[in-house]
């Protein structure tokens, strides 16, 4: 696929160079450190962090605010409500971020968004009928500013081929802290300061995320002819259709792995581990991502993303085995088993980047955002149903499976995909 490293700018038909070279890797940490050097990487990063706390915040907040006045139930479909409505207008959001230029697109989406919000926040505040809190949550999904959809586009045009891997890193990495920290602080900010904070901070969070990707030059984009109005065609070509299959049974995978921790924790009156179980999967994740993109090419060039994935399969084999022991073993098991989660996300992504038909690269993302969604819904559900009737070590029915599906039909890399996982 050619790189988007040329091309007009937002505005005023700046031609946009590609970008320069950057010095070679060298130490443990060089990968990352060439990769900061890159134009605009940092405020790459800082976009990429503080848009991920919102979403990552949304749950926790929701459960703590909306019951008092509604009823638990209420929370869980205000929660799903926002979810579906961003999984299934990904793909939209990302064909509008294709063909128009960013900074409309992202503004839009985010006045739209903080409108949806403060409808969400009014509605609790004034105890309004639960349907206005519903239609408020449809549309904050519907408009979720799709900065992490555009943020992979942007570090294409931003860094070297071969650089690629450890963008994505950064990302699955950003996204695990995200996971760890966003809870935590919602949390603490809900219970010891007001119930409506996080949310409250969500919008200021995502606001600074939008205004520092527009700050940025956009990679150019395509001729129209690139731009075709064929709503199907990022799943036409075959391998990247085995790409989004092979993510869609892995989110499942993961989704089976962290609903049944809860679960097991409450069973063994271990209630106060659950939140540590699903940190140490997410410090896992976070250290493996960040290890793997930090070694020598010849190792990573080895753990390919059928390696990387029977090694989650050990790793599930080794937590459902430690289900048998006290409590505290699962503690120590958890980080083993999440140490190829994050690998794994930066394989799919990078491989996608590589697959994407030109002109169709932010609708793509969009298209494995909702896959995502749909994974996470599949497992944890097929997960809990397991683990709330038998024994918790049975997710591993769905796990293992899933996983184990997915190194099968993900294809085999090719010579530019094998350059940009290295």
């Amino acid at each position: 696929m050619p790189q988007d490293t040329a091309g007009p700018a937002d505005a005023g038909g700046v031609t946009e160079a590609a970008p320069p070279p950057t010095p070679v890797a060298t130490g443990l940490l060089g990968g990352y450190r060439a990769l900061m050097t890159a134009p605009g990487a940092r405020r790459l990063a800082a976009a990429s962090l503080l848009s991920k706390f919102p979403i990552n915040m949304f749950s926790i907040s929701v459960l703590l605010l909306v019951p008092p006045v509604y009823s638990i139930g209420a929370a869980g479909l205000t929660i799903s409500t926002m979810l579906i409505a961003n999984a299934l207008t990904s793909p939209l959001r990302g064909r509008i971020a294709d063909r128009y230029p960013a900074k409309p697109v992202l503004l839009s989406c985010l006045v739209c968004y903080l409108g949806g919000l403060a409808g969400l926040l009014a509605s609790v505040s004034a105890r309004l009928p639960f349907a206005t809190v519903a239609a408020s949550a449809a549309v904050m999904g519907m408009c979720f500013p799709p900065v992490s959809i555009m943020l992979r586009t942007y570090w294409r045009g931003a860094v070297e081929e071969r650089q690629q891997g450890a963008a994505n890193a950064l990302e699955s990495a950003l996204m695990d802290l995200t996971l760890i920290t966003g809870p935590v602080l919602a949390a603490w900010l809900s219970t010891t300061l007001s119930p409506m904070l996080p949310l409250v901070l969500s919008g200021p969070l995502m606001a600074v995320a939008v205004l520092l990707l527009v700050s940025l030059r956009r990679p150019g984009l395509h001729p129209a002819a690139d731009r075709t109005k064929d709503w199907l065609r990022p799943l036409r070509p075959v391998r990247l259709r085995r790409v989004f299959t092979a993510h869609v049974l892995f989110c499942a995978a993961l989704a089976a792995t962290e609903v049944v921790l809860p679960v097991y924790a409450q069973k063994h009156d271990a209630i106060g581990f659950s939140g540590l179980y699903l940190a140490g999967l997410s410090v896992g994740s976070m250290v493996g991502a960040l290890g793997l993109a930090a070694v020598t090419p010849g190792i990573r060039r080895r753990a390919q993303p059928a390696v990387l994935l029977a090694g989650f399969v050990v790793g599930g084999c080794v937590l459902a085995l430690a289900m048998h022991a006290p409590p505290a073993l699962v503690l120590i098991v958890c980080p083993l088993t999440g140490a190829t989660i994050g690998s794994t996300f930066t394989a799919l992504f990078t491989t996608v980047g590589t697959l994407t038909p030109a002109g169709c690269e932010n609708e793509t993302q969009g298209w494995m955002t909702s896959i995502t969604q749909v994974g996470f819904a599949v497992g944890a559900s097929s997960s809990a149903a397991l683990a709330a009737g038998h024994d918790s070590s049975l997710f591993l029915l769905v796990a293992a499976p899933a996983a184990g599906t997915a190194a099968l039909v993900f294809p085999r890399a090719s010579a530019s995909g094998t350059a940009a996982l290295r």
